[in-house]
């Protein structure tokens, strides 16, 4: 009886010594082929709470459908550089940065674009963003910003991103001194709804309260402007009542022009 048990307490360690050693050879032999395999894709949206032009779910997609499937695929098949740079091309998405871990785990964070404008062209809609980078609007969100529209002297694309063209960059400069003032300055953001560009290239604006219109002329001298209109919302505007002015222009300089029941009234600025 004794000899057969130690037959069989042999046996056993014999077999969990194979065991041991074929587990431990093909651990070996992973270790030295240096091949890892992606098990799961994980997506972060950095600034989600800000703006949701981009989706985990899409992002995702566009990686698989790039260069096939990434789980189960080997972790030095994939080029973690094209990815980003084909995540970089997306309209919405302004920085990409993937990473694979040694468990086999992609980690994927994107930073989109934050829109300052929205124009209206014959091409279509377009945002502009902090960076004067232009492009679609998008199916899935919408950004709350002021709208630019009227006589826009950009020829655009349909679908059309990136800078804009030498001849085009300066007018998108000077529009977006009113978008970044407008963005810096969330009392004014919130107020001016619509900018109109006229024929002549002045900008008039339309607040969300009311219905005057307030002729801003050429984007320029910018905070002067505002600080006129300021006063006209003070000082004017009160003394005769809000549904007395029809327009306000802040284009001549040291004056404020108002047209109180279609007669043109100047006031000096102080």
């Amino acid at each position: 009886m004794f000899k057969r048990i130690l037959t069989y307490t042999g046996i056993t360690l014999l077999v969990a010594m194979a065991a041991a050693y074929f587990c431990f050879a093909a651990r070996l032999f992973a270790d030295k082929s240096g091949e890892r395999i992606c098990k799961m894709v994980s997506v972060e949206i950095l600034d989600s709470t800000l703006n949701k032009f981009v989706s985990k779910e899409e992002v995702v997609k566009l990686i698989n459908e790039y260069d096939g499937p990434v789980a189960g695929k080997s972790c030095d098949n994939i080029n973690l550089g094209n990815l980003e740079l084909m995540l970089n091309r997306r309209s919405a998405i302004r920085e990409s940065q993937v990473s694979l871990t040694r468990d086999g785990l992609m980690k994927v964070e994107i930073t989109q674009r934050r829109p300052l404008l929205r124009i209206e062209t014959s091409g279509g809609g377009f945002y502009i963003d902090e960076f004067e980078y232009i492009f679609p609007l998008s199916e899935s969100f919408t950004s709350y910003v002021p709208v630019v529209s009227g006589h826009i002297p950009l020829d655009l694309n349909a679908g059309f991103r990136g800078e804009a063209e030498d001849e085009d960059t300066p007018w998108i400069t000077k529009i977006m001194e009113l978008g970044r003032f407008l963005n810096e300055n969330p009392f004014w953001g919130a107020m001016i709804e619509q900018i109109y560009v006229a024929e002549n290239g002045d900008l008039i604006l339309s607040p969300k309260v009311g219905e005057i219109k307030i002729i801003l002329g050429r984007p320029d001298d910018i905070e002067q402007k505002f600080r006129k209109l300021l006063a006209f919302y003070r000082n004017i505007a009160p003394e005769k009542g809000w549904t007395r002015y029809s327009e306000v222009n802040l284009k001549y300089k040291g004056q404020i022009v108002c047209k109180l029941n279609n007669t043109p009234l100047k006031i000096k600025e102080s």
